[in-house]
């Protein structure tokens, strides 16, 4: 391990993403759902 990686008990590379593979979808699910919410907003103005 380099001087530039950290990682925690549980083995999770915190300078990388590689700590969020446990809520990946979590994170997926929000930003897809505010993409069709701004998508709802704002998509007469853009079409």
């Amino acid at each position: 391990m380099g001087n530039d990686e950290l990682r925690t008990e549980d083995g999770y590379d915190i300078g990388t993403f590689h700590f969020l593979k446990t809520g990946w979808w979590i994170f997926h699910i929000v930003v897809i759902g505010a993409v069709f919410y701004l998508g709802y907003l704002f998509g007469g103005n853009v079409f």
